[in-house]
Formats: C-alpha cells, structure tokens, sequence
C-alpha cells in the first residue's frame, strides 16, 4: 500500500504506541506526525499519572509542539493513543480541538493498561464532530511485543 492521502497520526508516552504506528507506517507508507506536549509529561509512571489527572480535573488542554502538516491533505488518519484513566490524554484532545478534521476518516488505535479503550473514542467523536470515527484497534501494553501481526492484519482489513 503507497498511499500519500493517508497520515498516520500518533501520541506515544512510553514508546508503545510509537511502535504501532510505525508497524502501521511500514504496511501503509503513510506520511507520519507525531504529538508532543510544549511541556513534556514526567517520565516517571506516578508522576505522569498524578500531572494528567490534574489536567483532567482541572479541564486543562496543555498546548502542543507546532507540527508540519496540512490535515486537509488528507483523507483517512490513522490516530494514535495511549488511553489514560479510560480517556484520551489531555493533549491528545488539545490536537483534536486545535484541528479541522471535518470529512476525514479517522482509524483509532490505542494501547491500554488492561481497561481497554474506555470513552477514547467517544472523545474523538466529541472533538472532531465532523469526522468519521471508526472503531478503534486496541493492544494492552503487555502485549505489544508480540502486536505486530495483528496491527498488520487490522490495517489489512481496513481497506477491504
């Protein structure tokens, strides 16, 4: 698949949903962007957890790293995300906000601790209302390792 209408979207904490997205990108060959906050979560796994349910509370959007992209290049974006106390992380939604993603197609995927993709999608829903949101592919970080086939199956059946 060579397709320059598909991006591959991505937010990645510990480097787990970095992976998929590059296992996505080597089936697709789709151009690739990835999320940073402009103040970078802790590394540590307490102190990350404690710093985004203080943005979840407080309804903090903690603003992003400026990326190169024009999303109306493109038609379908495959949109990663590690899901976070059942949700996107905050700045995951900040990115959906600040971007027009109307008529897109956009293919979740996620990674989880074991609860599965919680109310993610029905965020991307809320923040990209004119967009069509497909179900999301979910791998729980103990599984990741041994994902790739899966992930190269999922992206498979997407277009067929």
């Amino acid at each position: 698949m060579n397709n320059s209408e598909m991006l591959i979207i991505y937010f990645s904490h510990s480097n787990n949903t970095k992976q998929l997205a590059e296992w996505i990108q080597s089936k697709t060959n789709a151009g690739i962007i990835r999320i940073e906050p402009e103040v970078p979560y802790p590394s540590g796994y307490q102190e990350t957890i404690d710093e985004m349910s203080r943005q979840n509370k407080g309804k903090i959007l903690p603003p992003f790293k400026k990326v190169d992209v024009n999303i109306q290049d493109y038609d379908t974006i495959f949109f990663g995300y590690p899901v976070w106390d059942m949700r996107l992380p905050p700045v995951v939604r900040t990115f959906l906000r600040d971007n027009d993603f109307s008529g897109k197609t956009i293919l979740p995927f996620n990674t989880h601790a074991g609860y599965g993709t919680g109310k993610s999608v029905s965020e991307i829903k809320e923040f990209a209302p004119n967009a069509k949101v497909a179900d999301a592919f979910s791998v729980r970080d103990s599984n990741i390792k041994g994902a790739k086939n899966e992930v190269e199956k999922w992206v498979g059946t997407v277009f067929h």
